[in-house]
């Protein structure tokens, strides 16, 4: 995560506090690794419910603006003022988080945390907008990525691109590719 050097996010979260439970976020902070009031904005947006079925989940990103889909539906358009649209690239990530034993994200229903829990994709698609003339690298490899692009992005061992970077002058954690 290069939210140690250039935080720069934009995401929906799936939480666990409700079956419709959709946070909307945009973040942009530098030389931090602590979230803190200011470098974010988030939305809670109307949604469906997020357990009994499979839903379309997009965003355009683009220079002056960044709007949130669900299903099709514009849920939420962000044009400027407070914190910025990012400007610098980005990574694709899927993932789930858990709840703290304070329930301090992801709401007070502490009871929604049961073990084991799932997270499944039907599908991923990834467009360049019309405007972009560096990204992404041919072939997908690594030969345009600047070293904030690679700093701490080795999320995916089997793509053969290193992990460049440490956490607080430690190496960070590594996952291995089993094929």
């Amino acid at each position: 995560d290069a939210k140690y050097k250039h935080w720069r996010e934009i995401d929906f979260e799936i939480t666990g506090d409700g079956p419709a439970a959709v946070t909307t976020n945009v973040l942009s902070a530098d030389g931090t690794d602590r979230w803190k009031a200011g470098i974010q904005e988030s939305r809670q947006v109307s949604a469906p419910n997020t357990r009994t079925d499979f839903h379309t989940y997009a965003f355009e990103w683009l220079p002056t603006s960044i709007t949130w889909y669900i299903d099709g539906e514009n849920v939420r358009q962000k044009t400027g003022g407070g914190v910025p649209i990012p400007d610098m690239a980005g990574k694709v990530m899927m993932n789930m988080w858990i709840f703290g034993e304070t329930y301090g994200f992801g709401g007070l229903q502490g009871d929604n945390n049961v073990y084991p829990m799932a997270s499944e994709y039907d599908w991923f698609r990834f467009y360049t907008w019309d405007g972009e003339t560096h990204y992404p690298c041919a072939g997908f490899g690594a030969g345009c990525l600047t070293s904030d692009d690679q700093y701490l992005s080795g999320n995916n061992p089997c793509d053969g691109i290193p992990q460049i970077g440490t956490v607080y002058g430690k190496d960070p954690c590594t996952a291995a590719c089993h094929r």
